[in-house]
């Protein structure tokens, strides 16, 4: 990797700011402990600058008058630009959040640039509707943006998800303003600076960097702030949902926690395949991603060839040197996450399930190995709580009743998938897992096109595909009498 200059500040009205206070926050890579210049901590004083700076781009209409032509155009710019600017969105992922460059650079930032792309060129074929309800009046249902909205981004994947809900927000005509995960702030800055120069006119933008309890809860209590979305924990979620209660009842979008199920029937007759796709889809970000797959559930006659398999697999997702071009799998984000990872792996441990943990070479300081815990209890901790790391557990079942019973005892219902060469039980599985997303002999795949989003205390509304539009519009009537 080359070296490269990192812009570190908040990006508010079109101009770098840093926090009143003058406080920032400390970083350091997490892979190698260098130290990484700290992002302003913003509070409340730029958060009231952010949202009128947004507030007056929307008002005077520089962007939300533009033709959708226009926008489009101005989307495809900047999707340009980040192509142009690959290599350093990628480097600055993997310094702050300690993940593979690779991974970055060949998977993460191009998925990121197809999101702008995706979105821009479907915007000019959204329709809206008109009802006739008698032949001397009509009725005109159209879509109008929400004004101003607020993103609330992960560190898990800086930029896709964030790209998910800042396109279609900015494509609907709102102004945004994007609180990034302080722990990954750096290549969204750095994509504000890019939105500028494609053409996004001041104020349209926003970066407000900092911690969620400050800064992001002063924009979910904002009375100004038409609509928050938020991809985190669901613990964070529920705060999001008083905050609107509490302020202006604004719109809330919200894809939080998983604890994903893996069901794998006797009838499967490729388990080595279904064992490579559930080690990658769980393992390959060290499991620091929503929808993983952390509950496989297998089925008994066929459990003890499939974890064979298993094994084998998993050994390809040991962490090691993030920098390395090698390297497929880096470490977890910041000591803090590794420290609450090892502290579950411990309490496997301790409460005696079968474990089978992996080991390798040039691992970082950050890495956490992956970690297996066989036949654990469904009321136990390790199945019940979503740990956001690489530690999968691993049950046995006799039926196909009992299996989705396992997969539905949890409170989210992001994904589960359902690996069976029965197309009876592909469809009772497909249509009695309670997730919003099913898999059918497959785990993890992707398009723009399809939408993401789950169910219970998985959150509430859609990211991707043209679904995502209405969440940042809201519809008006306009009936007519002739």
């Amino acid at each position: 990797m080359k070296s490269f200059a990192m812009e570190t500040r908040a990006f508010i009205g079109g101009n770098f700011v840093t926090a009143a206070s003058g406080e920032t926050i400390k970083k350091e890579c997490p892979a190698d402990g260098s130290a990484i210049e700290g992002v302003p901590s913003c509070g409340e004083a730029e958060v009231e600058l952010a949202v009128k700076s947004a507030r007056a781009a929307y008002k005077a209409g520089v962007w939300r008058n533009k033709s959708l032509k226009e926008r489009k155009e101005v989307l495809l710019k900047l999707a340009s630009l980040m192509e142009e600017q690959r290599e350093q969105l990628a480097s600055l992922d993997t310094y702050e959040t300690g993940r593979a460059y690779r991974n970055y650079y060949e998977d993460s930032i191009p998925k990121a640039i197809e999101v702008v792309k995706y979105f821009a060129e479907s915007i000019d074929k959204i329709y809206d509707n008109c009802v006739l309800p008698s032949s001397s009046e009509f009725a005109a249902i159209i879509r109008e943006p929400l004004g101003v909205v607020a993103c609330i981004t992960p560190w898990n994947d800086p930029l896709v998800p964030a790209n998910w809900k800042i396109i279609p927000a900015l494509l609907m005509g709102n102004s945004v303003i994007v609180k990034p995960a302080e722990q990954s702030s750096l290549s969204i800055i750095l994509e504000a600076t890019l939105a500028k120069n494609a053409g996004i006119p001041d104020g349209v933008l926003n970066i407000v960097t900092g911690y969620g309890d400050i800064a992001g809860k002063a924009l979910a209590l904002h009375n100004d702030v038409d609509g928050v979305f938020f991809t985190g924990s669901s613990e964070v979620g529920k705060l999001i949902l008083q905050y609107s209660g509490m302020s202006n009842m604004k719109k809330v979008g919200l894809e939080c926690g998983g604890k994903s199920a893996f069901i794998v029937s006797a009838s499967c007759k490729r388990l080595k395949e279904a064992a490579g796709v559930l080690a990658a889809s769980m393992f390959y970000n060290q499991g620091q991603i929503c929808s993983a797959p952390s509950r496989a559930i297998i089925d008994n006659k066929i459990k003890a060839e499939f974890m064979e398999y298993l094994k084998i697999e998993a050994q390809k997702y040991v962490p090691q040197d993030p920098f390395s071009p090698e390297s497929i799998v880096g470490g977890v984000v910041s000591k803090e996450q590794q420290l609450k990872i090892e502290q579950y792996i411990s309490l496997g441990k301790e409460s005696g399930y079968a474990v089978f943990q992996f080991s390798g070479k040039n691992t970082p300081r950050n890495g956490v190995f992956p970690t297996i815990f066989e036949n654990v209890e469904p009321g136990s901790r390790l199945f019940k709580e979503e740990i956001f790391g690489p530690v999968l557990i691993v049950l046995g079942f006799d039926s196909l009743d009992e299996a989705i019973n396992i997969a539905n005892d949890s409170i989210f219902g992001l994904a589960g998938a359902i690996w069976t060469d029965d197309l009876r039980e592909v469809n009772y599985a497909a249509r009695n897992i309670e997730a919003g997303i099913i898999h059918v002999n497959s785990y993890g795949n992707d398009d723009n096109s399809v939408p993401f989003g789950g169910y219970k205390q998985s959150g509430i509304g859609k990211d991707k595909s043209v679904y995502a539009f209405d969440e940042y519009s809201q519809i008006k009537t306009v009936w007519v009498s002739v």
